[in-house]
């Protein structure tokens, strides 16, 4: 928990530094995301287990782009703080989360089409005020673990900017969001194989999301 909590540090110390007020690319995401048992590997393929718990988070993320590369690749950096409210059905009280990271995003140009998606991997810290009933449920099936409040966060995404359709252009013309998408959300907080914890284990919250690009 001491290597945890330096990393906390860092990470908050990062977002709120002076590289936070760069003339650089700004977004709103909300998005809802509800509990499933699907493991991370086929998640990007849309495999979907409904969780016993059926609970779901409500978030909202704030990020700024920092650079359009990664040592030259194409990949546009953000660095983000997101908040998190948690519907538990009653099996506990709800709670609240918040998440800091970084992620990369990459413009993926449709075969045979003009169209593009945005591919998006965001990696930092979760902490929550109340570890999500199927999470705990996760790590009890290892000998009763129990998980922490701050684990590690992963975040990935696609979506599809909506200002690339033309009839929708008029939506953008003189106003203050110069872009906006609906996307695909996965919302994942783990252990890294026990780095956070005293064992492996996580969970995934997926779901859907808007952002608006100012």
């Amino acid at each position: 928990m001491y290597r945890s909590s330096l990393a906390a540090i860092a990470l908050t110390a990062a977002l709120l530094s002076p590289m936070a007020h760069a003339e650089g690319e700004k977004s709103l995401r909300v998005h809802w995301n509800k509990s499933s048992e699907t493991d991370l590997a086929t998640v990007v393929i849309g495999d979907y287990q409904e969780s016993p718990e059926s609970n779901y988070l409500i978030g909202a993320t704030y990020g700024y782009q920092y650079s359009d590369t990664l040592f030259t690749l194409p990949l546009e950096m953000t660095a983000n703080v997101g908040v998190q409210w948690f519907d538990e059905q009653g099996y506990q009280e709800n709670g609240y989360g918040l998440t800091a990271f970084i992620k990369a995003h990459y413009r993926w140009e449709l075969p045979w089409t003009d169209k593009q998606v945005r591919l998006g991997l965001g990696e930092g810290l979760s902490y929550v005020s109340r570890i999500p009933m199927s999470e705990v449920r996760d790590f009890a099936k290892k000998d009763g673990a129990e998980s922490e409040k701050l684990m590690n966060y992963l975040e990935w995404t696609i979506d599809l900017p909506l200002r690339q359709f033309e009839p929708l252009h008029g939506l953008f013309d003189g106003g203050a969001i110069e872009e906006a998408s609906v996307g695909f959300l996965v919302w994942h907080r783990s252990s890294v194989f026990g780095l956070f914890s005293e064992t492996g284990g996580g969970v995934n919250f997926m779901g859907f999301s808007f952002e608006a690009q100012f």
